[in-house]
This record gives structure tokens, C-alpha cells and sequence, in this order.
């Protein structure tokens, strides 16, 4: 049982360290969105692939920092089921499903179809006139491919915040501050997604708020996970 602590013990400083890194690496990106935003919602998808083309430096900085915000959220997240399980073994099982799913969808699908615009902004900047069309025929359907899947998986990452801050408002080790900012900060966030189906400018506001919020959230969990065990 000694030994069972201590594995959970490193896997909760662990997760508290990966949880505050992730998410200023989240924050990090903020400064960085509103200069991109003619490559994040172009008018058009030529004039996506021309603002592409022009900012890939920055395009690609972004979508990079939060790859490995992505793949630093499973450590807190196996964590905080350890933590838990005990008590709310269902939501905190649910949570690192969908969590897991999330990290699946932003990795495998969501940020390399993205990235994959830099190559086709390049090549669409070199073709000439008359093969252009190629180009912006196959970045329509990696544009439309990118925005459902960050819809799906906006809804599973802070569907599990939600949950996972749930089980924190009756967990002695976590704040209530904690629990409220999660739940808060997850609703939110999920109004995102049909301000941004509606095509309405609420849209960059409740995605700006979630990503605030899961970043408070982020430090106040992971500095309680870190010193847990």
C-alpha cells in the first residue's frame, strides 16, 4: 500500500506541474490570436491560405504550444483520478475518458490538419493562377474539418473539467474556488460552440473567457495536486 502511495504520490506532482505548464502554454497564445485571426477565420479560403502563407511563423508557434498543451493534459488528469476515485469513481472515470478523447481528437485530427495548411498556403502561393483552384479546393475541406473537430473537441475537453470540478466541491484536498472556476470556466467555454455555429462575434469572447478561467483553474489544481502525497 506504501509503495501504491508513492506511485500516485509522483504521478500527482507530476500531473500538478503538467496541469500549470499546459496551461500557460494555453495563456501564452493569447497575445498571439487576435494578429492571426485572418488565418483563424479568414473571409475566404484564398484569403485564408494568403494570411497563412504570411504568418507562419506565428500559425505555427500557436498550433504548436497548444500540441503540447494537449499532450500535457493526460498527466494531471490520470492524476486527479487516482485522487478521486475513491469517492466519485464514475465521474472521474468519465472525465479521463473524454479528456483522453479530447487529447486523441486536438493531436491526431484537429492541429495536423492545421499545420497542413502551412504546406498548402506554400504551395498555393507558388502555383500559378490556373492551378491555385487545386489548392483552395483541398484547404476548403481541411478548413472544414479543422472547425468540426475543435467543436467536438472543445465539448469533450471541458465537458471533463466540468466533471472532474464536480467532484472537487466535496474533496477535502481542493479548494471550492477550485470546483467554481472549473464549472464555471467549462460552461462558458462550451458557449462557444453554438455562438460559433451561428457565426456570431460572441464566439472569440467565450472562447477567450474559457481559456482565462481554465488557466486560473489550471494553477489553483495543480498547486493542490503537486504536494498531495
Amino acid at each position: 500500500m506504501e509503495t501504491e502511495d508513492r506511485g500516485w504520490g509522483g504521478l500527482d506532482r507530476a500531473g500538478g506541474i503538467a496541469l500549470i505548464v499546459a496551461g500557460i502554454l494555453v495563456l501564452v497564445t493569447l497575445p498571439i490570436i487576435p494578429m492571426i485571426i485572418p488565418s483563424l477565420a479568414p473571409t475566404s479560403v484564398r484569403a485564408g491560405l494568403e494570411s497563412i502563407h504570411s504568418q507562419s511563423v506565428l500559425y505555427g508557434t500557436t498550433w504548436g504550444l497548444y500540441l503540447v498543451s494537449g499532450l500535457l493534459n493526460l498527466i494531471p488528469f490520470a492524476a486527479l483520478y487516482g485522487v478521486l476515485r475513491p469517492n466519485h469513481r464514475m465521474a472521474a472515470l468519465v472525465a479521463i475518458i473524454f479528456n483522453s478523447l479530447f487529447v486523441t481528437i486536438d493531436v491526431a485530427v484537429d492541429i495536423p490538419v492545421r499545420l497542413s495548411l502551412i504546406g498548402l498556403s506554400n504551395a498555393y502561393a507558388a502555383a500559378n493562377p490556373a492551378a491555385q483552384g487545386a489548392y483552395v479546393a483541398t484547404a476548403q475541406l481541411a478548413m472544414d474539418l479543422a472547425n468540426i473537430t475543435v467543436l467536438i473537441a472543445t465539448f469533450v475537453h471541458f465537458s471533463a473539467v466540468i466533471l472532474v470540478s464536480y467532484a472537487m466541491l466535496r474533496e477535502t484536498p481542493f479548494r471550492r474556488t477550485a470546483a467554481y472556476v472549473g464549472i464555471v470556466g467549462g460552461i462558458v467555454a462550451l458557449l462557444f460552440i453554438p455562438t460559433f455555429v451561428l457565426g456570431s462575434p460572441l464566439s472569440g469572447l467565450f472562447n477567450l473567457a474559457g481559456v482565462v478561467l481554465l488557466f486560473i483553474w489550471s494553477v489553483i489544481v495543480g498547486w493542490t495536486l503537486y504536494p498531495l502525497r
